[in-house]
Protein backbone atom coordinates (compact mmCIF):
# COMPACT_ATOMS: atom_id res chain seq x y z
CA UNK A 1 0.00 0.00 0.00
CA UNK A 2 1.94 3.04 -1.28
CA UNK A 3 2.00 5.98 0.99
CA UNK A 4 1.07 4.99 4.28
CA UNK A 5 2.88 6.30 6.89
CA UNK A 6 4.67 4.16 9.11
CA UNK A 7 6.35 4.87 12.48
CA UNK A 8 9.74 2.34 13.36
CA UNK A 9 11.14 3.08 16.88
CA UNK A 10 14.81 0.66 17.13
CA UNK A 11 17.90 1.63 19.19
CA UNK A 12 20.20 -0.10 16.96
CA UNK A 13 20.55 2.93 14.37
CA UNK A 14 21.50 0.45 11.95
CA UNK A 15 18.26 -0.96 12.21
CA UNK A 16 16.35 1.95 12.04
CA UNK A 17 18.53 3.26 8.79
CA UNK A 18 17.96 -0.18 6.96
CA UNK A 19 15.05 -1.35 7.75
CA UNK A 20 13.49 2.69 7.34
CA UNK A 21 15.52 2.76 4.03
CA UNK A 22 14.00 -0.24 2.86
CA UNK A 23 10.70 0.25 3.79
CA UNK A 24 11.07 3.80 1.71
CA UNK A 25 12.31 1.55 -0.92
CA UNK A 26 8.74 -0.19 -1.14
CA UNK A 27 7.07 3.32 -1.40
CA UNK A 28 6.15 3.56 2.36
CA UNK A 29 6.58 7.06 4.02
CA UNK A 30 8.37 6.31 7.37
CA UNK A 31 9.41 8.48 10.12
CA UNK A 32 11.98 6.96 13.02
CA UNK A 33 12.82 7.22 16.60
CA UNK A 34 15.89 5.65 18.05
CA UNK A 35 14.53 5.34 21.70
CA UNK A 36 11.02 4.36 22.90
CA UNK A 37 10.93 7.70 25.42
CA UNK A 38 11.51 9.85 21.68
CA UNK A 39 8.77 8.12 20.27
CA UNK A 40 5.98 7.75 23.36
CA UNK A 41 6.42 11.86 23.20
CA UNK A 42 6.27 11.80 19.38
CA UNK A 43 3.12 9.93 19.39
CA UNK A 44 1.45 11.68 22.02
CA UNK A 45 2.10 14.99 21.31
CA UNK A 46 1.96 14.70 17.25
CA UNK A 47 -0.67 15.67 15.03
CA UNK A 48 0.40 13.36 12.27
CA UNK A 49 -1.31 9.88 12.71
CA UNK A 50 0.41 6.23 11.47
CA UNK A 51 -0.73 3.78 9.20
CA UNK A 52 1.63 1.31 11.33
CA UNK A 53 4.19 1.56 14.17
CA UNK A 54 7.04 -1.24 14.25
CA UNK A 55 9.64 -1.21 17.25
CA UNK A 56 11.95 -3.12 18.83
CA UNK A 57 10.86 -4.62 22.35
CA UNK A 58 14.85 -4.45 24.08
CA UNK A 59 15.37 -0.68 24.27
CA UNK A 60 17.34 0.87 27.07
CA UNK A 61 14.66 3.07 28.69
CA UNK A 62 11.25 2.88 28.15
CA UNK A 63 10.89 -0.90 27.11
CA UNK A 64 8.92 -1.27 23.70
CA UNK A 65 6.53 -3.69 25.86
CA UNK A 66 5.75 -0.14 27.86
CA UNK A 67 5.71 1.70 24.58
CA UNK A 68 3.40 -0.69 22.47
CA UNK A 69 0.84 -0.44 25.39
CA UNK A 70 1.10 3.36 25.49
CA UNK A 71 0.82 3.82 21.39
CA UNK A 72 -2.32 1.49 21.65
CA UNK A 73 -3.90 3.73 24.01
CA UNK A 74 -3.16 6.96 22.00
CA UNK A 75 -3.94 5.35 18.66
CA UNK A 76 -6.10 2.02 19.27
CA UNK A 77 -6.92 1.37 15.51
CA UNK A 78 -3.51 1.71 15.04
CA UNK A 79 -1.77 -1.42 14.26
CA UNK A 80 1.46 -2.30 16.24
CA UNK A 81 4.39 -4.78 14.64
CA UNK A 82 7.13 -5.55 17.67
CA UNK A 83 10.12 -7.49 16.82
CA UNK A 84 12.94 -8.22 19.37
CA UNK A 85 16.05 -10.57 18.89
CA UNK A 86 15.66 -11.66 22.67
CA UNK A 87 12.64 -13.77 22.47
CA UNK A 88 13.08 -14.01 26.56
CA UNK A 89 11.71 -10.17 26.59
CA UNK A 90 8.22 -11.51 25.19
CA UNK A 91 6.75 -14.09 23.51
CA UNK A 92 4.58 -14.03 20.28
CA UNK A 93 2.08 -14.75 22.50
CA UNK A 94 2.51 -12.03 25.28
CA UNK A 95 2.90 -9.22 22.22
CA UNK A 96 -0.43 -9.82 20.82
CA UNK A 97 -1.83 -9.86 24.42
CA UNK A 98 -0.43 -6.25 24.55
CA UNK A 99 -2.11 -5.49 21.46
CA UNK A 100 0.62 -6.47 19.13
CA UNK A 101 -0.73 -7.05 15.21
CA UNK A 102 1.99 -9.49 14.83
CA UNK A 103 5.46 -10.42 16.44
CA UNK A 104 8.85 -10.43 14.27
CA UNK A 105 12.06 -12.06 15.54
CA UNK A 106 15.23 -10.99 14.52
CA UNK A 107 16.91 -11.33 12.32
CA UNK A 108 14.21 -10.80 9.91
CA UNK A 109 13.51 -10.72 5.74
CA UNK A 110 12.31 -7.98 4.28
CA UNK A 111 9.55 -10.52 2.44
CA UNK A 112 8.57 -11.53 5.69
CA UNK A 113 8.46 -7.76 7.13
CA UNK A 114 6.16 -6.51 3.73
CA UNK A 115 4.02 -9.35 4.06
CA UNK A 116 3.31 -8.83 7.54
CA UNK A 117 2.81 -5.06 7.01
CA UNK A 118 0.33 -5.74 3.73
CA UNK A 119 -1.54 -7.92 6.49
CA UNK A 120 -1.56 -4.99 9.48
CA UNK A 121 -2.39 -1.83 7.13
CA UNK A 122 -5.65 -3.19 6.25
CA UNK A 123 -6.26 -3.96 10.01
CA UNK A 124 -6.46 0.01 10.47
CA UNK A 125 -9.10 2.48 10.50
CA UNK A 126 -9.99 3.90 6.68
CA UNK A 127 -7.99 6.38 5.52
CA UNK A 128 -11.01 8.12 5.07
CA UNK A 129 -11.25 8.88 8.60
CA UNK A 130 -7.56 9.96 9.24
CA UNK A 131 -6.23 13.18 8.11
CA UNK A 132 -3.94 13.38 5.07
CA UNK A 133 -0.41 12.79 7.14
CA UNK A 134 2.67 15.12 5.56
CA UNK A 135 4.50 13.56 2.80
CA UNK A 136 7.91 13.65 4.63
CA UNK A 137 7.72 12.56 7.86
CA UNK A 138 10.53 13.10 10.25
CA UNK A 139 10.70 12.61 13.66
CA UNK A 140 12.59 14.88 15.74
CA UNK A 141 14.13 11.82 18.23
CA UNK A 142 15.91 10.66 14.54
CA UNK A 143 17.95 11.95 11.96
CA UNK A 144 17.04 8.62 9.67
CA UNK A 145 13.75 8.90 8.64
CA UNK A 146 13.59 8.66 5.10
CA UNK A 147 11.80 10.43 2.52
CA UNK A 148 8.82 9.19 0.25
CA UNK A 149 9.45 7.75 -2.86
CA UNK A 150 8.69 10.01 -5.76
CA UNK A 151 5.31 8.93 -6.64
CA UNK A 152 3.88 9.34 -3.00
CA UNK A 153 5.17 13.48 -4.08
CA UNK A 154 2.18 13.64 -6.59
CA UNK A 155 -0.33 11.15 -5.12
Amino acid sequence: MASSTILVVDDDIVVLAALSKMLNLFGYIVAGASNSQAAMDYVANSRRRFDLIITDLAMPGIDGVEFTATAKKVFPDVPVIVMTGHSELCTPEEAIRLGAFAFLPKPFNMPEVISTIERAIPAAAPRSHRPRPPTVAYSPASPYASRPAASALTS
